[in-house]
Formats: C-alpha cells, sequence, structure tokens
C-alpha cells in the first residue's frame, strides 16, 4: 500500500540523566534499586523530582511517559500494521530516533525506560545486528527536508483551526504528509521546529488536548478515511 503518513513526535522530553545530576545520591540511589546505569538511564521526573529542582527548563524535561504512549499508540494502529505510517522521535536536546517499521515498544513502561537506556548508551537497540530503535546522525530540518513530503504540519494548540475530519481529508489526498505532534508536557515548540511546518493546525479551537489525544484522532481518522475501518 502507499505510504499515507510520516508522524513525527517533537520536542519531545526525553534525555538520559544529564551530566550535573549523575552524582546526585537521589539520581543514584534510584538507578540501583531499579537496576539501571545512572549514565544513560532515561531522566524521569516521576522519579528524580527533587534532583530536577537545579535544571535548567525543569518544566519541558523528564516525560519518557509520553515518548512510551506515543509509540504504543502510533505502533499498534491499523496504519502501522498496513505498512502506511513512519515513525520518528526528536528529542528536546536534539536528538533524532528512527522506530523501525512494523515494531512495537514493551507494554510495560519499566521494560521501556531499559529499552531507551540502551539506546542512550549504544546509539540502537539491540546494539547489533537488526535494529527496532536507532539514533540518526542528522537534525529534525535535514530528516524533514530528505522526505520530500508534500506538506508539513505542525499541530498546536495555537494553530488555524481545523476539524479532524478536514484533516483527515488533507492527509489522504497528499500522499506522505509530515504530520509533527508535539512531545512536550505544557507550553509550545521551539521556534526551530515551527519553522519547519508549511502550516500550523490546531484540532480543538485552543483546547488544551494531550500528546495520546492528538495522535489518536490523527490515526483514527486517517483509517476511517481510507476504509480501513
Amino acid at each position: 500500500m502507499v505510504l499515507a503518513l510520516n508522524l513525527m513526535l517533537v520536542d519531545a522530553a526525553l534525555e538520559p540523566i544529564p551530566i550535573e545530576l549523575r552524582n546526585d545520591e537521589a539520581v543514584i540511589r534510584v538507578a540501583r534499586r531499579l537496576g539501571r546505569d545512572p549514565d544513560h538511564m532515561p531522566l524521569d521526573k516521576a522519579l528524580h523530582f527533587r534532583a530536577m529542582g537545579r535544571l535548567r527548563n525543569k518544566e519541558v524535561r523528564g516525560r519518557p511517559d509520553i515518548v512510551h504512549k506515543f509509540l504504543l499508540d502510533s505502533l499498534n494502529s491499523l496504519l502501522a500494521a498496513k505498512g502506511m505510517l513512519t515513525v520518528h522521535i526528536h528529542t528536546i536536546n536534539g536528538k533524532v530516533i528512527e522506530v523501525a517499521p512494523g515494531e512495537r515498544p514493551p507494554q510495560n513502561y519499566i521494560n521501556f525506560l531499559g529499552l531507551m537506556e540502551q539506546l542512550f548508551k549504544y546509539g540502537s537497540v539491540p546494539p547489533g545486528g537488526k535494529w527496532l530503535l536507532r539514533i540518526v546522525d542528522t537534525t529534525l530540518a535535514e530528516l524533514v527536508k530528505s522526505m520530500n513530503a508534500p506538506l508539513t504540519i505542525l499541530l498546536e494548540r495555537d494553530g488555524e483551526p481545523i476539524r479532524i475530519l478536514e484533516l483527515a481529508d488533507l492527509l489522504t489526498r497528499n500522499s506522505g504528509v509530515v504530520v509533527m505532534v508535539s512531545g512536550i508536557p505544557r507550553g509550545s515548540v521551539s521556534s526551530e521546529v515551527r519553522m519547519l511546518a508549511d502550516r500550523v493546525y490546531s484540532l480543538a479551537n485552543g483546547e488544551p488536548l494531550t500528546t495520546s489525544h492528538v495522535v489518536n484522532l490523527v490515526l483514527a481518522a486517517m483509517e476511517i478515511k481510507i476504509g480501513l475501518v
């Protein structure tokens, strides 16, 4: 089937424990309790809340759970099952993660954290052989350009209002569109990300929607539009 959609989670609050926190006693204690490496374990606000008080921009960092939910939502979709979806993650510190087609993330969140730890440590999961996830040596701008998409869309709260079925119609009439969805817990994406968008749309007239809600609306509307459900 023809590729229908390039889905990207942008400015995702996913990163390893920052250098300035790796010797923090609380961080080390949590890592030991979970059997994790504090040099590569993902920063998680639920686990490292006190230590994160020293970090700059702490309000938009430490939410790997948003990434986990994004992967569960997108990779368990019918579009993914039919080979009509590509998925990338762009992190808040500029890393680009490619997801292998046809793969699914662990359902368990603790197992997912282990997967991310391995990714940060080796650059791919697994380290050798056929990869499931890998960090690619490119910028988000270079990635978007390489896709030669007919249209690049950013979904943001302050965008131009559009109904979900109108968006689905636009996406199905322009196969291979890039759709970027924010991966930060609050606020707007960076100006660098916003500049890549040809159009910025809001799905709920400025009402706040979770990343998961936005992703599921887009995927379900497209699946309905092309007759998968």
